[in-house]
């Protein structure tokens, strides 16, 4: 048929998959799909300052000391802030589908629908994994343990140690690891036996809670020679900032008989607080 080339799919592609009638189901089976826990896990909050501009510049306040007072003696004044740290937004990322206008009138499957929702996962797991990437440099890029390790209680509770001795807030801390991670911690008794932990796994890759911190699976980490980099931290510790989407939009390029949907995002990055985490070595990536 003249009709079955110059899109991709083509015709003849989407009768061969199933999404041009038959007799058929109209579930589409989407491909396997990681947990997007990365990005989420750490701060938000400087989003709204991005309605202009690609940077966003924070203040960094620096702990001061208290000094005895010496009675007709002028105190020595402090200086309570540090250098600034700084969001740039310099990734920006696309995802396009195409398909052939006669699509509407062939498709029942609604491969534009699902083709759209799997363009979008594969900007939010870009965005994941570039801030996975950033893990090892909290710490100054220093990481617990050694390369291929198995996860153990005596990890966690030296983690949980290196953020307090610190000052770490205790709030809203959690563990970033892999299903390797999972696995060995599951061979923890104090993990799992319900009178220790709290909730239970959930799709959002929520894998319980420990000595108060959230315990996050996902594939999205950067990998070491053996394992992966994972990270027990405070959301502070590193800021993500989308300026742009991810942002779908449906195009009719009527001129050229053809449809598209693209999906793109612009977003930064930062380590804000270097102290706030601690990453460590997984057993297998």
């Amino acid at each position: 048929m003249a009709y079955n080339t110059g899109t991709d799919p083509t015709l003849a592609e989407l009768i061969t998959r199933k999404f041009v009638a038959e007799k058929f189901n109209k579930d589409a089976l989407m491909h396997t799909m990681s947990h997007l826990v990365v990005a989420n896990a750490f701060t938000h909050r400087y989003k709204k300052d991005l309605r202009k501009g690609y940077k966003v510049s924070i203040p960094v306040m620096t702990e001061i000391t208290s000094t005895e007072v010496t009675p007709g003696t002028q105190p020595t004044a402090q200086d309570a802030s540090t250098t600034a740290v700084s969001i740039t937004v310099d990734q920006w990322y696309e995802t396009s589908v195409d398909a052939s206008p006669l699509i509407e009138i062939e498709d029942e499957a609604d491969y534009l629908s699902t083709a759209a929702k799997s363009a979008a996962y594969s900007i939010d797991k870009k965005i994941d994994t570039y801030v996975g990437s950033l893990l090892s440099t909290l710490s100054s890029s220093s990481t617990y343990g050694a390369d291929g390790q198995t996860f153990t209680d005596d990890i966690f509770i030296a983690l949980v140690e290196g953020l307090d001795e610190v000052d770490i807030p205790d709030d809203d801390r959690f563990v970033i690891g892999d299903p390797s991670m999972k696995a060995d911690m599951m061979k923890i008794d104090k993990f799992i036996r319900m009178d220790y932990i709290n909730g239970s796994p959930t799709t959002n890759g929520k894998f319980g809670e420990l000595y108060g911190a959230s315990i996050l699976i996902t594939n999205n980490l950067t990998s070491t020679t053996t394992g992966n980099y994972g990270v027990y931290s405070h959301p502070d510790a590193i800021g993500v900032a989308l300026q742009k989407g991810p942002n779908s939009r449906y195009y009719d390029l009527g001129w050229k008989f053809q449809h598209m949907i693209i999906v793109d995002a612009a977003w930064g990055a930062a380590k804000i607080r270097d102290t706030f985490g601690k990453s460590f070595y997984t057993r297998k990536s």
